[in-house]
């Protein structure tokens, strides 16, 4: 006789079918939170979910706060406006991720779902990539950055694909049924693929940090101490690989270490860097600069939406009016969120990162401290919450995290 499948797996099934579309079809979050939506509150009148309060979850509706206080001193209100509606979710998932069955979320038919939705988006990207294959006949430039990774930015789908990992991770380590080591080692070829193909050279060092540590601690718990510091001689090997094994990966490591040590002697030189030898790495060092040149000024913050004003106006004043035009973001979501919403929002934006460390230690739940960590880094690089590839897929994963382990605290308690 078959099992008749309940509600909260009908909701675990959703939130599965929410990511796995989210990663091939990232506009279609919207329908997804709908349905979530309208799901929550069928379930809270037939009084199966109840409503739980959450302080470390109201730490992301401050941060909207802060952006909806932001909108008093802008420029431009109707991209304020439509700024607030792109950064909702931080107001969305915190509130429906505290209405919550008595039973804990089950993270494997999650876990399921973001495979499914990353062996998807590979597939389109592989594709793609061959389609401009036939079209400029160069393999680097078809299968690489932007034109393998179209769906998503270079750097969030190598971040989709790395904290996947993780979860699969985490069920091998459970013991989830069907999740074994021959899966993880499948799933660890196809992320080591994707990170070379979107050639994101802060998500390529993230993923040395994780597998370094991975491997330590288990040659640590497995080996005798000679091995083990042994297999430490060897390590290296593994970015070494991927340095000479990609010719972009290389001329991104030597570009990268030689416009950082220009910089460290004289940070004005990268005003005239961009003039005469522009590249990724001095525009985001150019942008860094005068972020932070703002923010010093204007500790308080700029408004909302006034980023690409206050920015621009400083790149004139160089002559760099064509930069100004571009209306680049910071590449680095601190210095984003400080630009536009002052110390008091940059202090809110940091407290997700003590609030959800904190957490991870408190449970010793590693899966939520990688989260945290992979964010944190990547904001270093990138402004994460400035696309929804970004702001969609940590809100949802925080909210989730955080649902599943007050909930487990909980029985933890009840069971005493």
């Amino acid at each position: 006789m078959k099992q008749k499948i309940q509600i909260e797996q009908v909701y675990e099934y959703l939130l599965a079918a929410t990511l796995t579309c989210f990663c091939f079809a990232p506009k279609s979050i919207s329908v997804f939170v709908i349905l979530l939506v309208l799901f929550t509150t069928t379930q809270v009148v037939r009084k199966r979910m109840k409503f739980v309060f959450s302080p470390v979850l109201l730490i992301f509706v401050l941060l909207y706060a802060a952006y909806a206080f932001g909108i008093f001193f802008t420029n431009h209100l109707g991209d304020a406006l439509g700024y607030l509606e792109k950064k909702l979710v931080l107001v969305l998932f915190p509130l429906l991720f505290s209405f919550r069955f008595s039973r804990q979320i089950d993270l494997k038919p999650i876990t399921l779902g973001l495979v499914l939705g990353t062996v998807i988006l590979t597939a389109l990207s592989v594709i793609n990539g061959i389609k401009v294959y036939y079209q400029i006949h160069d393999f680097n430039n078809s299968f690489g950055s932007s034109n393998y990774s179209y769906i998503h930015h270079p750097t969030y789908f190598a971040a989709i694909a790395t904290i996947t990992f993780l979860m699969v991770r985490e069920g091998v380590r459970q013991k989830w049924k069907g999740f074994n080591n021959w899966w993880l080692g499948a799933y660890f070829l196809l992320t080591c693929a994707n990170l070379l193909f979107c050639f994101s050279f802060a998500s390529l060092l993230f993923f040395f940090l994780v597998i370094g540590t991975i491997l330590m601690t288990y040659f640590y718990q497995k080996l005798p101490r000679l091995w083990f510091f042994v297999m430490l001689v060897f390590l290296p090997v593994i970015p070494i690989a991927a340095y000479y094994g990609n010719i972009h990966v290389e001329i991104e490591v030597d570009g990268a270490k030689n416009d950082l040590f220009n910089f460290v002697k004289d940070p004005n030189t990268v005003f005239k860097k961009v003039r005469t030898n522009p590249s990724g790495n001095q525009t985001r060092l150019l942008m860094w600069t005068v972020s932070t040149q703002e923010f010093l000024e204007n500790p308080m913050g700029s408004g909302t939406a006034n980023f690409d004003d206050k920015l621009g106006k400083r790149l004139r004043d160089r002559g760099l009016d064509d930069y100004a035009e571009m209306n680049y973001n910071p590449h680095n979501q601190f210095l984003q969120v400080a630009v536009e919403i002052g110390i008091i929002g940059l202090l809110i934006f940091l407290l997700i990162f003590v609030f959800y460390f904190r957490m991870a230690q408190k449970h010793h739940f590693a899966l939520l401290f990688w989260l945290t960590l992979n964010l944190a880094f990547n904001c270093l690089f990138e402004s994460m919450f400035q696309r929804q590839s970004g702001i969609v897929f940590y809100v949802l994963l925080f909210c989730l995290f955080t649902a599943y382990l007050e909930k487990r605290e909980s029985d933890f308690k009840s069971a005493k």
